[in-house]
Order: structure tokens, then C-alpha cells, then sequence
């Protein structure tokens, strides 16, 4: 019997691994019942694996960092090792005499069934799937408290051919100049980032179409959010007003156009003040369409360092005019003024370095996996969801680890992905083991050598 000795499939390690981690019993039922209501239950029937089958070995090559016909060829061989020292069943050999009966989908097998999902389907699938964990995390871990919600993009180089509007000109992607963008949606609060939305991003196409509608679907699923932080990516008087609409208020870094620069100028010369309303407007250049919003302007220092002392400096002839006018920048905002205008801008300041969470969080997802390169746009959406789940649970995990005393160190994502590698087999073995029973109650004969 052939069985792979590369690597064995370790053992948990001795740590406070939540129990109910990684949904465990319930995954394999929520993927197959979701998929029953997607149009890939049409388009693809397998004949003896049910839908998280596929599902699982994906997840199996992404934690162990192997390519998925490598994870596929293990699992398969070491559960055939398992069963054969428990039933004393051997798969049989198909009539070319190479090719066994297998235990575990095959690596074609399961880039057929990635292939297959549409971009809709990975979203409605995998997005079903992150927020079930999502919400099982905020239960035990956040409760009722107000979570910040955050956007990024980020870009992953594409070394093929372009031949979709996935493909987007790039400068800053090493030996290329096409790349695929994917927009992550978040939360943050009590310590934790969790990832809730991913989008694939078209070239020529708005790419804050799918902020207010996550923000609605967040809130629908039982999620109280206090303000967004958006990047200087979305600096659009639509998203503003859209998300003001939806009574989300946004904190956004200005960028120094002239009408900005006049007003950090009017602060600095004690003509202007700290907080004054601005009208944001845009012209027919921008997509997606001609918009305006009136939000509150505040001027920040940089470096942690007050506008008012800055100002200061500047009157007392510590900073020249160029010199303080580089120290100063500001913010749009739709959130209420405090009466200290100044203690105000300090907390704003604090508050929008938050989103670097985020930004942390994507370097966190590239590091699962880090050489899956793929030609299909759909395939990289699912991925980048399944590393999501992985992320969630981290997050989770890190928090468990903590509170029993655990030191740094062993709440790592490396880690974490060790501990989580047993687990993931025990998933598999437990859907293989239900297959099992159907197969040596109606097709013992044509599946194992008797």
C-alpha cells in the first residue's frame, strides 16, 4: 500500500483548544446545505463525497501549506491506512490496475468543484460561512458592544495572460504589471479583527459599490456598528453620503486639495478654527456620478502631536510657516463634535490608527498559505474567504490561549495552524467514516477488495 512518508499528519498539541472551534460538528452541515440552495448543486452531483468533502481538502492544503493534490494524495492515503487497520478493507483497483478507489476527492475533483463556483456563489457560500463564525465569536468573546467597521484593498499579483476585467494594471507587483484587486470588509473592537466580506474589484467599475450594502447585511445579522474608518482609496462624497444615509458615520484622512489647504492655512494664522463644516463635493470625473455631502472638518497634527501646539510652536517662531503647514493635516467626519474641539481631534487621531488592524490582518492571510497562485479570479475569491475562517478562529483561539495564561509565543498563527491541522483530519475522518457505512452496507463488492 502506498503511503505517502513526506510528512506525517501531527497530533494536537497539548493546548487550551477551544472545543467547539471551527464550527466542528456543524461545518459539514452548513456547506452541504448551503450549497443544495446555490446553482452549483446543479451544475456539479458527485456520486460518493458530499459537498464539504471538497471543502475540507482545500482547507487541508491552505493550514498545511502543501499544494492541494499533495494534501488530497495524504489524506487519502492515510485514512486508507486507518480503515484498512480497523475494517481490514483495502479500496479496489479500477480495471487498469493503476487508479484505487479513494477515500478522499482527488485533486481534479476539487478544482473542478472551485472552478464551477461563480462569484456570486463564493459569496454567498463562504460569506454564509465567515459569518457564522463571525457571530459565534462575538457571542463568547465581544457580546453586545460596538465594533468599528473597516475597509481595505489589496492587491495579489497575477503573472498569466490578462484575460478578464479582474486583471488590473499594477506598478508595484515584482515581474509583472497586471494584478488582482480584492476589497476586505471588518470589524474591530475588544482587541479583536474579524473579517466579514470579500469582493473581487473590476477594472473601470465603482469600487465602493458593495461597502453600504455589507454595512446593511452586517447590521441585519445582529452586529451594532459605531463608525467606519475608511483610507484615502475611498475618498468618495457618494460613499459618504451613502454611508450617512445609513447612519454609519465615517472618519476619512482630507486629502490637501486647495480648498484644504486654505483651511489648515486659516487655522495656523488663528483665522480659522479647529472644527468647521465642509461641503464635500465631486464633479462628473468621478465615478460613480456627480455628489456632495456636508461633513466636519478637523485639523490634526501629526506624529501624536496636537494642532493647537503645533500652531503654537508656529507663533512663537519654533516652526517656520512650511514647517507646520507639513505637520498639519485633517479629517472628514460625519461623527457629532465633542464640546472640547481639541480633545475632540486628539481621540480622532487615536481612533482612525485602528485601522491598521486591518492592514495587519491581510499580511495574517498571506501568510496562510503563501505560494497558492491561481489562474481562475472565483477560485483566489474562495481562497481569500477560507483564510478568512482560518483568521477568525485565530483571533478566537489567541483570545481562549490568553485567558488560560498561555504565553505569547504559543498563540501564534503558525501555532495555531499546527493545532488546527489534527482538527481539520478529524473532520474529514468523520465525514469519511458516514461514507463508509452507505458504501459497506450497499456498494461493499464494487468499492473494497473482499
Amino acid at each position: 500500500m502506498n503511503i505517502a512518508r513526506s510528512r506525517s499528519i501531527s497530533r494536537s498539541k497539548n493546548l487550551p483548544f477551544p472545543k467547539d472551534i471551527f464550527l466542528l460538528g456543524e461545518f459539514k452541515s452548513l456547506v452541504n446545505s448551503l450549497v443544495t440552495r446555490l446553482g452549483i448543486a446543479k451544475r456539479f452531483k458527485p456520486r460518493l463525497y458530499s459537498y464539504a468533502d471538497f471543502v475540507f481538502v482545500k482547507f487541508y492544503a491552505l493550514i498545511t501549506s502543501t499544494p492541494i493534490e499533495r494534501a488530497s494524495e495524504r489524506l487519502n492515503n492515510w485514512l486508507v491506512l486507518q480503515y484498512f487497520n480497523k475494517y481490514k478493507l483495502k479500496p479496489k483497483n479500477f480495471q487498469d490496475g493503476v487508479r484505487k478507489r479513494r477515500l478522499v476527492p482527488h485533486q481534479t475533483d476539487v478544482d473542478k468543484f472551485f472552478r464551477l463556483l461563480s462569484e456570486k456563489e463564493v459569496n454567498m457560500l463562504f460569506g454564509n460561512l465567515l459569518m457564522n463564525v463571525v457571530l459565534k465569536v462575538k457571542a463568547r468573546c465581544i457580546g453586545g458592544s460596538k465594533l468599528r467597521f473597516l475597509v481595505d484593498n489589496t492587491e495579489y499579483a497575477y503573472y498569466g495572460k490578462p484575460n478578464s476585467l479582474f486583471e488590473i494594471g499594477t506598478n508595484r507587483k515584482p515581474g509583472t504589471r497586471f494584478c488582482r484587486m480584492f476589497q476586505g470588509h471588518a470589524l474591530h473592537g475588544s482587541g479583536m479583527t474579524l473579517f466579514t466580506d470579500f469582493y473581487l474589484l473590476q477594472k473601470g467599475k465603482y469600487r465602493c459599490l458593495n461597502i453600504p450594502h455589507s454595512v446593511e447585511w452586517i447590521r441585519w445579522s445582529g452586529i451594532n456598528l459605531s463608525y467606519s474608518l475608511m483610507d484615502r482609496e475611498f475618498y468618495r462624497a457618494a460613499l459618504i453620503k451613502d454611508l450617512k444615509t445609513c447612519k454609519l458615520p465615517v472618519l476619512i484622512p482630507a486629502k490637501k486639495y486647495p480648498g484644504i489647504k486654505r483651511k489648515i492655512k486659516d487655522f495656523l494664522l488663528g483665522i480659522g478654527p479647529l472644527v468647521s463644516v465642509y461641503h464635500f463635493s465631486q464633479t462628473q470625473k468621478v465615478k460613480p456620478w456627480p455628489s456632495s455631502v456636508h461633513v466636519n472638518f478637523v485639523v490634526i497634527g501629526h506624529k501624536n502631536v496636537l494642532a493647537t501646539e503645533i500652531r503654537r510652536q508656529f507663533r512663537q517662531g519654533i516652526l517656520t510657516f512650511d514647517e507646520a503647514i507639513k505637520q498639519l493635516a485633517g479629517f472628514f467626519t460625519t461623527l457629532k463634535p465633542w464640546k472640547n474641539h481639541s480633545r475632540w481631534a486628539k481621540w480622532l487621531s487615536r481612533a482612525y490608527k485602528k485601522r491598521w488592524n486591518e492592514e495587519t490582518g491581510f499580511s495574517k492571510l498571506n501568510d496562510i498559505h503563501k505560494s497558492f497562485r491561481n489562474h481562475y479570479p472565483n477560485v483566489q475569491l474562495s481562497q481569500l474567504y477560507m483564510r478568512a475562517i482560518i483568521y477568525n478562529n485565530w483571533q478566537y483561539f489567541k483570545r481562549e490561549a490568553e485567558k488560560s495564561g498561555i504565553r505569547a509565543s504559543k498563540r501564534s498563527l503558525a501555532v495555531f495552524l499546527e493545532t488546527l491541522e489534527w482538527r481539520i483530519y478529524n473532520l474529514i475522518e468523520q465525514s469519511v467514516s458516514y461514507n463508509l457505512k452507505y458504501l459497506q452496507k450497499k456498494r461493499r463488492r464494487l468499492y473494497f477488495e473482499s
